[in-house]
């Protein structure tokens, strides 16, 4: 078995691997990226898909945090206009909230002074007249104020992403999903490189390396149980569950964010595709992030608390069509602290004074400020190895052989959604196959060049890695169900898989969405083959409610 050579491996291709894997290659190291699932399948597709400073983090202190992430907002917004979209959030105050009126509006006026080059609107105020016709769903009783502010909604952080892996691809990366790491190979003190297999194959392979950045989010310690030596636990996650619920357009055009009645938390309502994202909880949970599920107290809550703030669209468990969650990558905290002011500041931490030196661990971090931690990670790489022994050579620039002008409208206009510049890139298969320019099921506007592309040039290898990752169609009413057999067919014809692996491959789909999912909603009919049992704690009885 011959062992591949890197100045760095990333392990974890989350949002914090893929953006460290684009600075780490961009200084012209050669880095090879593993993640034991798909790219962005853990806490990365599990977060409220909100690009924002940090408004609550003003109540910590943590103006510079909330100043970074700021920054971080704009930045995002002028480079990925196709993914990252401005927002405007409501915020209604309540009797009995736990922050009176003045509190808000001293804090909303410095969120807007803390933003660099302003670029979103300021915020401003709402009589109860004016919020009942502006965001008439809003409930007006016991309102003391109302205010309107400006954050942005990334509407895939799957395929933000993949950007960040694309332009790692681009320098020289090796990307590999689907690719567990066995064993942190640690001789003299020092990480040399990495035993791993691939999930679907069992292929085992080695790869060297100069240094290991261990960017696996909530299973960081899991990582770094893998030196075979005892390290300092660095990871106290909490839980986060969200519902995705039909309102069949009635809901909020614009997020609204709302105090729990119960506790006093932070919860959203917020426009997403053709739903609304309720969101969320935080739970600690040390259990394995790979299990993790909406407890049914967890989907109760959200319920009424949505339901008290937005009380005339009847949202029930009959409008509810699945939870997901996932677990924070927080820093470990004391037993004592409440999970709210855990810090959400990300940590680069040193494993040299553990007697493992060229090993660094990532902990914490967010989607809005990836690309800045990726760029410290890099930073601190450079500090420890040095420059890289040779630059690395960027593939060069792909050249479209076809614009999109032939497929319908519509159809442009949601690959410009999904892919922004890079639409000729998908167009191209359509061009060459008309029948990669049909959409893969009557429910949605996705086609199946879009398949194809996602094998051929963004690594996809199940059905599950397009449906839910490459696209949005997995996340959608039916999760999926219509398109899973004409996208397997399609991966069958680029992947080689026979009439029997085709099959296993629409099974092991459906059997993903019951790992990942608390389906809830009994119109969505999933084959139950591959069902999860019951278990009433877990919510799964709640499609009766």
């Amino acid at each position: 078995m011959a062992t591949a050579h890197y100045d760095v491996i990333i392990i974890g291709g989350g949002i914090n691997g893929a953006a460290t894997a684009a600075a780490v290659a961009a200084r012209g190291y050669r880095s090879l990226v593993l993640e034991q699932d798909d790219f962005a399948a853990g806490t990365t597709s599990a977060s409220t898909k909100l690009i924002h400073g940090g408004l609550r983090y003003l109540e910590t202190g943590d103006a510079r945090l909330v100043h970074e992430s700021l920054q971080s907002r704009e930045r995002l917004l002028r480079e990925r206009p196709h993914l990252v979209r401005p927002m405007g959030f409501i915020l209604p105050v309540y009797d009995g909230d736990p922050r009176p009126p003045w509190y808000i509006r001293s804090g909303l006026a410095l969120y807007d002074l803390l933003s660099p080059r302003k670029v979103s609107p300021w915020h401003s105020s709402f009589s109860e007249r004016e919020l009942q016709r502006f965001e008439p769903s809003i409930s007006t009783d016991h309102l003391k104020a109302a205010f309107l502010y400006h954050d942005a909604q990334v509407w895939s952080p799957e395929r933000l992403t993949l950007e960040y892996l694309a332009a790692a691809r681009a320098s020289g990366a090796d990307l590999r999903n689907h690719s567990a790491v066995d064993f942190i190979i640690v001789d003299g003190g020092r990480a040399r490189g990495v035993d791993f297999h691939d999930v679907l194959t069992g292929r085992r392979s080695t790869a060297s390396g100069r240094l290991v950045v261990n960017a696996a989010g909530p299973w960081v310690d899991a990582v770094l149980d893998a030196t075979g030596r005892s390290m300092r636990r660095r990871i106290g996650g909490t839980r986060g569950s969200h519902l995705v619920v039909d309102l069949s357009g009635r809901g909020p055009k614009h997020a609204v964010l709302a105090s729990a009645q119960s506790d006093g938390r932070p919860m959203f309502v917020t426009p997403w595709l053709d739903h609304h994202i309720i969101g969320t909880t935080d739970v600690r949970d040390d259990e394995d992030p790979s299990d993790v599920r909406a407890a049914g107290w967890e989907i109760d809550y959200l319920i009424a608390e949505a339901a008290r703030v937005l009380p005339g669209l009847g949202i029930e468990h009959r409008n509810v069509l699945y939870a997901y969650s996932g677990v924070r990558p927080l820093a470990r905290a004391g037993d004592g602290v409440f999970e709210g002011a855990i810090s959400r500041r990300s940590i680069i931490a040193d494993h040299a004074s553990e007697g493992v030196e060229r090993l660094i661990s990532v902990v914490g971090g967010k989607l809005t400020t990836a690309a800045e931690l990726g760029r410290q990670v890099a930073e601190s790489v450079a500090q420890q190895i040095g420059r890289p022994r040779a630059r690395g050579i960027a593939a060069l620039p792909e050249t479209p052989t076809s614009r999109a002008v032939f497929l319908p409208p519509p159809t442009q206009e949601h690959l410009r959604t999904v892919y922004g510049p890079r639409v000729p890139e998908v167009a191209a298969y359509a061009a060459s196959d008309a029948s990669l320019a049909e959409p893969i099921s009557a429910q949605h506007r996705d086609i199946g060049a879009q398949v194809a592309y996602a094998v051929e040039h963004e690594g996809a290898r199940t059905v599950a890695d397009v449906l839910l990752r490459r696209t949005a169609v997995g996340l959608t009413r039916d999760l999926g169900r219509s398109a899973a057999r004409p996208t397997a067919a399609i991966m069958a014809s680029r992947l080689g898989w026979s009439e029997d692996e085709r099959e296993q491959a629409v099974r092991d789909y459906f059997a993903e969405l019951h790992r990942r999912f608390v389906i809830i909603n009994p119109s969505i009919s999933i084959p139950p083959a591959e069902r999860l049992p019951d278990d009433p704690d877990q919510g799964v009885d709640l499609a009766q409610s």
